[in-house]
């Protein structure tokens, strides 16, 4: 039997929530084929990299949708201003360390290890990628159950 669109979005966060564990719990094993991992991971990255670009457009944006533009710029400005504020006064964090971490939120992990790999602070790529992946297995649940709850309500 196969899955509905709906119950595969809900297996989405449990499947998050279950290779982090996973790789918490057991590191000797992924670390057995990390380079495995490693290979295929870069290979989906550049395809996910290229299909993102393919189909994005900021012109064909700003022609149809300007408002969204400028909300979602917005969005985007205040984060990092709050981000850089609190994490430069009152934690002391280095400014890449708040650039990975805003894109990691931004982004995710993929655009966040990009971005360390681009600008050679190899030793940040995994922390980025973490803490990108950490965003996605807290996020995607809460805002599948927000999304529900507001679905449910005005159906």
């Amino acid at each position: 039997m196969f899955l509905s669109f709906s119950s595969t979005i809900q297996a989405l966060p449990l499947i998050s929530i279950v290779t982090v564990f996973g790789a918490t719990l057991f590191p000797r094993f992924f670390q057995s084929i990390r380079s495995t991992g490693t290979a295929i991971g870069i290979i989906f990255m550049q395809m996910f990299f290229a299909a993102s670009g393919a189909a994005g457009s900021i012109g064909l944006v700003l022609k149809s949708a300007p408002t969204l533009f400028l909300f979602s710029a917005l969005q985007i400005a205040i984060h990092f201003g709050f981000l850089m504020s609190i994490g430069k006064f009152i934690f002391k964090l280095q400014s890449k360390e708040l650039y990975l971490a805003s894109n990691a939120n931004v982004g995710g992990p993929t655009t966040a290890a990009a971005m360390a790999t681009a600008k050679e602070w190899t030793r940040l790529t995994l922390p980025a990628l973490l803490v990108g992946i950490l965003g996605y297995a807290t996020a995607t649940p809460i805002a599948l159950a927000v999304g529900k709850f507001f679905l449910c309500r005005t159906l």
